[in-house]
Formats: C-alpha cells, structure tokens, sequence
C-alpha cells in the first residue's frame, strides 16, 4: 500500500526542479546575449552623413527664430469725425496711392467750405470797393488842387499888382494886406485838403492792408477745409496690401481713429528676438545670416530694442535684398547672427549633432573602422562649424545625431563604403 507524500516534501521537490531549470536558462541565454552584445554591427558609409575636416573661415554665430515681416506698414486714420458710408476695399485687396477705401459723409465740410467760398467774396468786394473809393478820392482831390492851384495864382497875381500900384500911389495898404490874406488862406486851404488826403490815403491803406489779412486768413481757411475733404476720402500712402479693414459701413468715427492697415507688399525685413543673455553681443550694424528654405539671404542689424519683454529682446534684420522672391510676411526663418568672422580654422559641416560649443562625443573613419573620439567645437555658422581639438585636416566623421544615439555604447565600429 502506497504512503501519501508530506505537503513539505511536494514543495522542495518543486523548488529543486524551479531552480535546475532556472541554471538550464541562464546557461543557455547568457552566452547568446553576451555574443549579441559583442558583435559590433556594420556600418555602409554610403548611408550616413559624413563630412570631411577642412580648414576655412568660420563665423562664429549664434541662432534665433524670426518672423519675415513687412518693411513698412502704413495705419491708416480718420482725418475728420464722421460717418463712413461705404468701404471700397476688403482685406487682401492690393491697393495703392491712387486707391479710395472708405467713402465719408462730408456734407458738413462741404457746406463750411461754400460758407467761407462766400465769405472770402465778400472780403473782395469789399476790397474792391475801397479801393474804388480810394480812386475817386485821389481824382476829386486832384481836381480840387487843380483848382486850389489857379485860384493861388490868380491870388498871387493879384496881391503882385496891388503891391505894385501901392508902390506907384495908385493903391492903399488896406487892398495890399487884403490881397496877402487872401492868397494865405487859400494857399492854407490847399494844404488842408493835401494833408487831408494822405491822412485818408494812410488810414484806408491800414483798411486795406485788414481786410487782405481776413482775406489770406479766409484764403488759408477754405484750402485747409479743402485738404479736410480730400484726406477725409481715406488713401494709402504706398502700394501694399490691406491687411486689416477696422471699421463697417454706417460706422461713426472720431478724428484719428485708426480705419485700416496697409503693408508694403513688395519689400521686407526679418524680425527676431534673442535671450538676454547675448544682449551685450548685438549691436547696429552686425551682419545677419537669414535661412529661407534652404537659401541664404544676407542682412544687417538695424535696430535693437531698448526694453526686456518676457526675458527677450527684439531686434530688426534689413536684408541686402528686401524684394527677394522667397520673402513672405510671416513666414518663420532662422537667423544667424555673426559675432565673429575667423580665418584658417577646423571646421566640418554643420549638422543635427551640433547642439553649441563645447566637447561631444563623433565617430571618426580610420581605414574600414569608425573610432569614437571626444572632439571639442565652437561656434558655428549655417554651413561649419569649428572644431577646436580632436580632429585633424582630412579626416572623415559622420555627422548625425541620429547615428550617434544609435551607437553611443559602441567606441569602434567596422565600415564598408
């Protein structure tokens, strides 16, 4: 008769068996991972980027994203406070100097205007007038003088002749003091209406002179409501395109009340923003590298801004060639800024595997092996970047940062072209 076996000895029993096939397991895999682990994959050179180290010029730069905007753009406002009765134009239009967009109500300006168009005729009539008047009285007092100077002669003559026969006891004191007074009083009278007349002649110049004045005041007021009318008819400055329209028809707007945007449709300038911490490595005047699919533009730092908004500074690139067919508003690019221009340097193309200077870790080809070597860099441009130390002239090395995660636990590997 069989004996049931012990719970305790069934447990041992089947750690014994767990732990033989547990050794069996490790036996078995551990020798495969090792070779796994060892085979040193090979690379077809023909499959990855290499560069070849050359020595050139090397500008030292740093990046910064950017936005291609419009060289100009133009706000267009409200000249006067009216009404807006229609809007000629709608965003996207292309439009330029000769283009009305917005259709005011210039009743009002219009009726001033008439007013003040009759307000200056009468100031010339009224200068007319007084200089008619001023013509008649030149005419009457030349006329009068006319007179005055016969009526003096005769008075002169006749006082000659009374002195004359009182000389020869044919006359008597009394006609001769007679004849004086006559001849004085009239020769008074004539002075008289002689002063008279420049005292009029100056006061009726003054006259003149007030009423020319009102009529330049009045001149100047009717071309100022004139100027009022033509800006009110809203035009842009520039050939562009609308960007924004800011106002519906029937709208009421106030004098300087901004109507509508217009940008430069034909020329353009980078703007970028930088961190703070290269503030004191941009100036005026530094040159610009611009990467617009592929292509290079050339430019220079115009403009900086003076403030700090959300630890970035702005700044403005105008490029050589503002007009350039692949320049479109807002379109995102890369900016390379230059802070120095070097000569005779290492340097290999640039890359993914670039992330700034200092040491990173590249595969180099010796014959059919690639060596894994630290190399240091510096600065870089769009093209190279500069190698300070751990490569030499003609050697080869790949350029991928996609490579060297793949194969960063190796320090060798074999290659075939």
């Amino acid at each position: 008769m069989d004996r049931e076996l012990s719970k305790d000895f069934v447990i041992a029993k089947r750690k014994k068996r767990l732990i033989k096939f547990s050794i069996i397991i490790v036996i078995i895999i551990l020798p495969i991972w090792y070779i796994i682990d060892h085979i040193k994959p090979s690379v077809e050179l023909k499959k990855v980027l290499l560069s070849t180290v050359s020595v050139g010029e090397v500008e030292n730069s740093f990046s910064s994203n950017a936005t291609i905007e419009p060289y100009y753009q133009e706000l267009l406002t409200s000249s006067i406070s009216t009404e807006i009765l229609e809007i000629n134009k709608a965003a996207g239009d292309i439009v330029g100097p000769n283009d009305t967009l917005f259709i005011p109500n210039v009743e009002d300006l219009i009726s001033q205007k008439i007013q003040i168009e009759r307000e200056i005729a009468l100031k010339l009539n009224s200068i007319s007038r007084s200089q008619e008047e001023l013509q008649q009285k030149r005419r009457a007092l030349r006329n009068n003088l006319k007179k005055d100077s016969i009526q003096l002669q005769q008075l002169q003559s006749q006082l000659e002749k009374e002195k004359y026969l009182f000389n020869i006891g044919g006359g008597s004191q009394q006609k001769v003091d007679q004849a004086q007074i006559d001849y004085q009083l009239s020769s008074i009278n004539r002075n008289n209406q002689k002063g008279e007349f420049e005292s009029f002649k100056k006061l009726q110049k003054l006259d003149l002179e007030r009423m020319e004045l009102e009529l330049q005041l009045k001149k100047q007021e009717k071309m100022k409501m004139e100027t009022l009318i033509s800006q009110a008819f809203v035009q842009p400055k520039i050939n562009g395109i609308i960007t924004s329209i800011l106002v519906q028809p029937g709208e009421h707007v106030s004098e300087g009340q901004a109507l509508a945007h217009v940008a430069d449709a034909q020329r353009f300038k980078i703007e970028g923003s930088i961190s703070t911490r290269y503030a004191d490595k941009v100036y005026v005047g530094q040159k610009a590298l611009v990467d617009i699919n592929d292509s290079i533009l050339h430019g220079l730092v115009t403009a900086i801004s003076p403030s700090v908004d959300n630890g970035s500074i702005s700044y403005t690139v105008n490029l050589e060639n503002p007009q350039h067919r692949l320049l479109k508003a807002k379109l995102k690019v890369e900016v390379r800024i230059i802070l120095s221009e070097q000569e005779n340097r290492l340097r290999i193309a640039n890359g993914d595997y670039y992330f700034g200077p200092g040491y990173t870790d590249l595969f180099v080809k010796i014959g059919d092996q690639l060596e894994k070597r630290k190399v240091k860099l510096g600065g870089a441009n769009f093209d190279f970047v500069e190698v300070i130390s751990g490569l030499e002239e003609g050697e080869t090395v790949i350029i991928s940062n996609a490579f060297n995660e793949k194969h960063k636990k190796y320090n060798s590997l074999s290659c075939s072209e």
